[in-house]
């Protein structure tokens, strides 16, 4: 597998070194990959830095970090005589001290550029490029944006038959690339609820219920795994009700929590703005799930935000409901177009 740059650029660290150790990392990576069960889609998502891509199931995945850049790695299943990943994907984020066109060289050097392009996702502007080595054997792709000092992109590189034939993936991977940026998500609003809450265009609405003064509306994630062929989804719980003689968010937790049972245990319990939030643990004979839960209280009505996923993909989502949640605004919502 080739091992053009996945690194970072730095001005003290040079081209080769950043070759050097995405090389490492990723010949690690492809003695330790097992064959994929078929180009079902999940999401990789980080909340420190705010970034969501979608990446075939079957693909070996791993992170790491080199001078305050984060890296997440994504390697096909190995293929043919030398039974190796022939092609790899790098997400990347992490502080941008250049131009956008300065700090692509480092990818660029000693390859030749078949095209160029303006690019941007969710406002920040920047260039995809198309490229490869001089002897035509290696093709790589680039995108970068930049926001707010700094940059976050995608990196492709791979032996170019299998690059042509994962073109249709690679072109999933790029149209799924996106910024996580709360004040930019669509707003949902419920007027008769007067509720409103940002939510990302990859999460969709499942269900809806409202009657004798209550709403009801579940969401679902992306795929954030596939089990035995299945794909695992988080979810998103929205309850809006009276509280009972106009109580207070004291009282309207206890009563929440009260009807929720003693199989949802609590394991941390803090407070969120003028709100609560907890993390709750709760287990059927199938499965064991987390619960992350969130409480407010306005004007006599109750809103709580569960976002629930199975204990093996719960830290996937636990800093997406935290983004998601912070949009919530109940009486005074937010204008139309944020």
């Amino acid at each position: 597998m080739s091992t053009t740059s996945s690194s970072r650029r730095r001005p003290r660290i040079t081209v080769s070194s950043r070759r050097a150790f995405a090389g490492a990392l990723a010949l690690a990576l492809a003695g330790a990959c097992g064959r994929g069960a078929g180009e079902t889609f999940v999401t990789s998502f980080n909340g420190a830095y705010g970034v969501s891509v979608r990446y075939p199931a079957g693909w070996r995945t791993d992170q790491a970090e080199q001078e305050g850049m984060w890296y997440r790695y994504f390697l096909a299943p190995p293929a043919g005589p030398t039974n190796k990943a022939a092609v790899s994907v790098t997400l990347l984020a992490g502080p941008l001290e250049t131009a956008i066109d300065e700090y692509a060289l480092s990818y660029l050097a000693g390859n030749d550029v078949l095209s160029s392009r303006e690019e941007s996702r969710q406002g920040a502007s920047g260039r995809e490029w198309s490229f490869a080595s001089p002897d035509g054997a290696t093709r790589h792709r680039l995108l970068l944006v930049a926001r707010e000092g700094r940059v976050y992109g995608l990196y492709a590189q791979g032996e170019a038959a299998a690059f042509a034939s994962r073109q249709g993936t690679l072109d999933e991977m790029w149209t799924s690339f996106a910024l996580e940026i709360p004040a930019l998500y669509p707003v949902k609003r419920w007027p008769d609820a007067d509720l409103a809450l940002g939510v990302p265009t990859s999460w969709r609405e499942i269900r809806r219920f409202s009657g004798r003064g209550k709403l009801l509306v579940q969401f679902a994630s992306p795929p954030l795994a596939v089990d035995e062929g299945q794909p695992i989804n988080a979810s998103l719980t929205i309850t809006v009700e009276p509280v009972a003689g106009g109580g207070t968010l004291a009282e309207y937790y206890e009563t929440t929590r009260t009807g929720l049972g003693e199989n949802f245990a609590v394991v941390s319990h803090e407070d969120w703005g003028d709100g609560f939030v907890d993390v709750m643990r709760t287990e059927t004979p199938l499965a064991v799930s987390y619960v992350r839960r969130f409480y407010r209280v306005h004007e006599g009505r109750g809103c709580s935000l569960a976002f629930e996923a199975r204990d093996d993909v719960f830290s996937r989502v636990e800093a997406w409901a935290d983004l998601i949640a912070s949009t919530l605004a109940m009486g005074a919502a937010p204008e139309a177009g944020r």
